[in-house]
């Protein structure tokens, strides 16, 4: 049994929804009674049709509203017909993202504003469609990344995004809070998501032995723990114990955070390049 601190969201606006972690989100709250709309670039007929059915309560409802989250009059436009169908949303999440890593002086300007765009303009665009919908006592959530928090090999582009998100969030948690809505920002680690998938057949084995000390979540896992941090409206959610304390090392104890980046660092290079020294 699942227990809100406010009321369990009738409606949630829900980006990002058609896959990964915003696909397993909607499946969570669809089973527990709650109407969802979906923005998203695109979306298979199948897979709403299997959201669809999956609805539990009576008056329930799931529909997808085409959406890029980079164009603001589109959202705009998205969320109104959301709110005609199916109401004010009681919760908004922005689970869209997207992730290009690269070497900082190996990527391309064209590469790093499209991450840009897509993390933090989208977070932006998300967040000021979504406070024109949102029922009385809302939240708002915005998807962030424990590379919001801890900057690593390869990641100049989407650290900085995140960053933006984080910031973004704290500055909402505060002005909403006068407007009765919560604000929150998820900062997990690796998630088993195809945006991984992409990282893994792209990206940097450093990247990869980085990150791996905060662990790799499942789907259901991180959901699970997203879902805790919603219900109790806490404003930095990170789901997973070894995320837990390096996002605590990171906040209060940069220096040592550092220190333990580098060390993993020069033991990578190492491993990557044994007869070389790491300055």
């Amino acid at each position: 049994m699942t227990n809100w601190n406010h009321r369990r969201p009738r409606v949630t606006y829900l980006s990002g929804g058609g896959s990964g972690i915003g696909l397993g989100f909607a499946k969570a709250l669809i089973a527990q009674g709650g109407s969802v709309a979906i923005f998203d670039l695109q979306m298979r007929d199948e897979l709403l049709a299997e959201l669809k059915q999956a609805c539990v309560a009576h008056g329930q409802s799931v529909f997808f509203y085409p959406a890029d989250v980079t164009d603001p009059q589109g959202m705009d436009s998205a969320m109104g017909l959301a709110h005609l169908h199916q109401g004010p949303a009681d919760l908004a999440f922005n689970c869209a993202g997207l992730m290009r890593n690269a070497v900082f002086t190996e990527l391309p300007f064209e590469t790093f504003v499209q991450v840009i765009n897509v993390n933090l303009i989208g977070s932006r665009n998300f967040a000021a469609s979504a406070l024109k919908h949102m029922a009385s006592q809302g939240h708002l959530v915005f998807m962030a990344s424990l590379a919001g928090i801890v900057g690593s090999y390869t990641q100049a582009a989407y650290a900085a995004s995140k960053f933006g998100v984080v910031g973004l969030a704290e500055v909402l948690r505060a002005e909403q809070k006068l407007q009765g809505i919560d604000v929150s920002v998820v900062c997990p680690g690796e998630i088993q998501t195809p945006l991984l998938d992409y990282e893994r057949e792209h990206g940097s084995d450093v990247t990869r032995q980085l990150n791996a000390v905060a662990g790799v979540l499942t789907v259901d896992q991180a959901v699970a723990g997203i879902l805790r941090g919603i219900q109790r409206r806490q404003f930095m959610i990170t789901p997973g114990f070894k995320a837990k304390v390096i996002r605590a090392v990171a906040r209060k104890c940069s220096t040592l955070q550092r220190w333990i980046v580098d060390r993993n660092l020069a033991r990578s290079f190492r491993a990557k390049h044994p007869s070389a020294a790491l300055r």
